[in-house]
């Protein structure tokens, strides 16, 4: 019987981390990447991840990276936001920003959104770290499900990630 649950578990688990494959796709840099700069697509793309990311944080009061569409958007504004460092002229990407995030994102809070997404561009956010973090919190909630014990285990990377964006949420609108 305990064998049939973690087996169980272990497929649970799969099927957590298996849109993380395609989401991979759906994170790829964007063109400015190559050029070493970020323009109004990457700013568009990245704050189209941002209000994906918001609602689902309105919705649930948290930054869940258990849920497959948060990992894709978050996989998304990491490609898109790479590179940015807070002070460059980003003029182009703000304008992309403010538009991609239907106005999430606008004058008054362009500043606090562009020093958070600065941190956020310095760390190393990837498929791996964002999979490893849901496997882990699918197994953890599994686990927590089948015994008594609660145990919280999510990757350094991804753990900070949230905890960013849920204090950057936390200020908007």
């Amino acid at each position: 019987m305990k064998s049939l649950k973690f087996i169980a578990l272990f497929l649970a688990a799969l099927i957590v981390a298996a849109p993380c494959v395609a989401s991979e796709r759906a994170a790829e840099p964007a063109s400015a990447q190559a050029q070493g700069s970020l323009n109004l697509n990457n700013g568009i793309q990245a704050g189209m991840a941002l209000l994906s990311l918001y609602k689902q944080y309105k919705a649930n009061g948290k930054v869940d990276l258990t849920n497959a569409s948060n990992i894709t958007s978050l996989l998304s504004l990491a490609s898109n936001i790479k590179g940015l460092k807070s002070g460059d002229n980003n003029t182009s990407f703000l304008s992309g920003l403010m538009q991609g995030s239907s106005n999430l994102v606008n004058k008054s809070n362009s500043s606090t959104v562009l020093n958070t997404l600065s941190s956020l561009a310095g760390m190393n956010i990837n498929k791996d770290s964002l999979k490893s973090a849901a496997t882990k919190a699918a197994v953890s909630g599994a686990l927590s499900k089948l015994s008594s014990k609660s145990s919280s285990s999510t990757s350094n990377t991804a753990s900070q990630a949230s905890s960013l964006l849920t204090t950057l949420f936390s200020g908007l609108k």
